[in-house]
Formats: C-alpha cells, sequence, structure tokens
C-alpha cells in the first residue's frame, strides 16, 4: 500500500476547492468580469434607462428559462417553447379582439393549449421514448404549422389595451421584472423545500434509482414538460403586452437563449445538478452580452458567434471542473 505524500495530499485537495469554486459560483464570477468589462467597453449600459430596458428583456426570458431549468434538471430539453409563444400571441389577439374583458379567458385558454403542449412533449419523452431534442423539435414543428394553418399566414384580432401595464416601470421596476422575481422565489422554494423539488432532482440524478425508490419518474418528468411550457405561455403573454400587436416572429430566439442561460448557470444537460440561481445569473450574462454587442454595434453574426463561444466555454468548464478524481 502506497502512502500519498503530504504535498501530493495538499495539491489534491487545492485542486478539488478550485473544482468546486467554479462548479459553484463560476457564474457569479464571469458576471461580475462582463460588468466591469462593461464599464470600459460599453459605459452606457450603466445609464438607468439601459439598465430598465436589459432587466425587462431579462425578465421575458427569465420567465421561460425558469421552466427550462426544470426540465434540464429531469435530463429534458424543451425546443417546443418558440412555438407556444406564437401560439399565445395568436390566441391572446383572436379570443380578446382589443376587449379588456377577455384577458383572463385569453390567457386561460393559452394555458390549456401550453399545458396540452407540454403534456404531449412529456408523453413522447418518457411513454416513446422518444429523444427530448426530436420530441420538442417535432412539436414545435407542428405547433407552427397548426398555427399558420388556423391564421393562414395572416394573424387577426387585437391586443387588448391593458396588457399594455406591462410596459409600466418605475426606473429600473417593472411588471415583467417583479412577475419574474415572484416565479423565481417560488420555484426555488419548490425546488428546495418540498418534497416535489427533491424528487425532480432525484429523477435527473439517478432515474433507476428513484423508479426503485418510488417515485413516478414518467410523471415527474411529464408535469416538469408541463410546468415549461405554461411558464413559456407566461411569457408569451408578457411579450404580446410589450409588443403591443400580433407578430408571428415573436419570441424568436428565446427558446435557444433559455437553453443557454440554464447551461450557462451551470444547469447539466444530463440532469441532476444546477438550479434556478444560477440560471438567474445566466439570464443576466445573456441579456448583458446581447446588450453590449448591440451598443458596440456588432453585426447579428458576431452576437451569435460571441453567445455560441460563451456556451460552449462554460459547458466545458463545468465539465473540466466535475471530473473526479
Amino acid at each position: 500500500m502506497s502512502l500519498a505524500k503530504p504535498y501530493e495530499s495538499a495539491t489534491g485537495f487545492s485542486s478539488w476547492r478550485l473544482r468546486k469554486l467554479v462548479v459553484d459560483f463560476g457564474v457569479y464570477m464571469a458576471l461580475a468580469v462582463l460588468l466591469i468589462a462593461a464599464i470600459f467597453l460599453t459605459p452606457k449600459l450603466y445609464e438607468v434607462n439601459t439598465i430598465a430596458v436589459v432587466m425587462r428583456q431579462a425578465s421575458q426570458l427569465g420567465i421561460v428559462a425558469i421552466g427550462q431549468t426544470m426540465i434540464l434538471l429531469v435530463a429534458g430539453l424543451d425546443l417546443s417553447v418558440g412555438g407556444i409563444f406564437i401560439m399565445t400571441s395568436i390566441v391572446v389577439a383572436e379570443v380578446t379582439n382589443g376587449r379588456d374583458e377577455m384577458v383572463l379567458p385569453a390567457i386561460l385558454i393559452s394555458l390549456g393549449i401550453g399545458a396540452l403542449i407540454g403534456a404531449g412533449n412529456g408523453v413522447l419523452v418518457t411513454k416513446r421514448r422518444v429523444p427530448p431534442f426530436v420530441a420538442t423539435l417535432g412539436m414545435l414543428v407542428l405547433v407552427k404549422g397548426a398555427t399558420q394553418a388556423y391564421t393562414k399566414g395572416v394573424p387577426g384580432g387585437f391586443v387588448p389595451d391593458v396588457l399594455g401595464i406591462v410596459n409600466q416601470s418605475w426606473f429600473v421596476l417593472s411588471i415583467p421584472l417583479l412577475l419574474w422575481l415572484g416565479l423565481n422565489a417560488f420555484f426555488i422554494f419548490v425546488l428546495r423545500r418540498t418534497a416535489y423539488g427533491r424528487k425532480v432532482y432525484a429523477v435527473g440524478s439517478n432515474t433507476e434509482a428513484a423508479r426503485l425508490s418510488g417515485i413516478s419518474v414518467d410523471v415527474i418528468r411529464i408535469s416538469v414538460y408541463i410546468l415549461g411550457s405554461c411558464l413559456a405561455v407566461v411569457s408569451g403573454v408578457v411579450l404580446t403586452g410589450y409588443v403591443g400587436y400580433v407578430d408571428r416572429f415573436i419570441g424568436t430566439g428565446l427558446e435557444l437563449d433559455s437553453i443557454a442561460a440554464a447551461i450557462v448557470g451551470g444547469t447539466a444537460f444530463v440532469g441532476g445538478r444546477g438550479g434556478l440561481l444560477g440560471t438567474i445569473a445566466g439570464v443576466l450574462m445573456i441579456q448583458i452580452l446581447s446588450t453590449m454587442a448591440l451598443l458596440m454595434g456588432l453585426d447579428i453574426e458576431v452576437q451569435f458567434i460571441i453567445k455560441g463561444l460563451v456556451i460552449l466555454g462554460a459547458v466545458t468548464l463545468y465539465s473540466v471542473a466535475s471530473i473526479e478524481e
């Protein structure tokens, strides 16, 4: 039996602490570095109006990212939220036709359709064993096709004036930001303090062990997909009120940005690791990067390259830091 030398033990312990530091706090350190860089590269970012816009847009992305994080925690993925944004915008405009009193029924109908889409995703993934990427991509195409067929390519109706409340703001505070913070607080509590949250992590960490311990794995997965779709509906309502008219391209790119925010925030593709606090930082990073790129006058292609490099860097860093000795 060989004994490790003292300096080898100290080195190993230091390496473990460094990896743990990266896994637990890497996204917050990266966000701090980004904010410091912005002082020199884009000082306009710190103007009150710019901060207000960043936080409003971060809120719209962040609401979707809550659901995306929970789906990733069970080793899933949801690309169909892009279709849910469009569906929500069309349903709100068609059902209300500009009438304020019809907003609640329109939202409830949208939530009902969203829940059905989420349930469809969950059933495909759990009962039919379709890979999440394929299942949710197929659902995205199906939903977009259905909305196109229903509207014949020309959405009708009008967005009611009451939804303009999402444009109300007080300095950097706004209705979307308060909604995002409230939803985060609620779901952080659910994930950390309830039996349901513990089951979500258990299913993502080790599916077979969770099944043997009596957890209804399929039920948990389907429920998470339903929650993700319903949160996408909420974000769709906020986006529709913000834009103020029906837009077939509303929320384009938010499905991928929500995945990016969760991954950058430390949520693992393989499930069972991560959380919403990291996703909040990831959302802010993605949104601040986009805003900085706009302020610097960079082309959209360059913005995509920057986002891609950030995502690849985060995945690589977390993968290396998570390797056990």
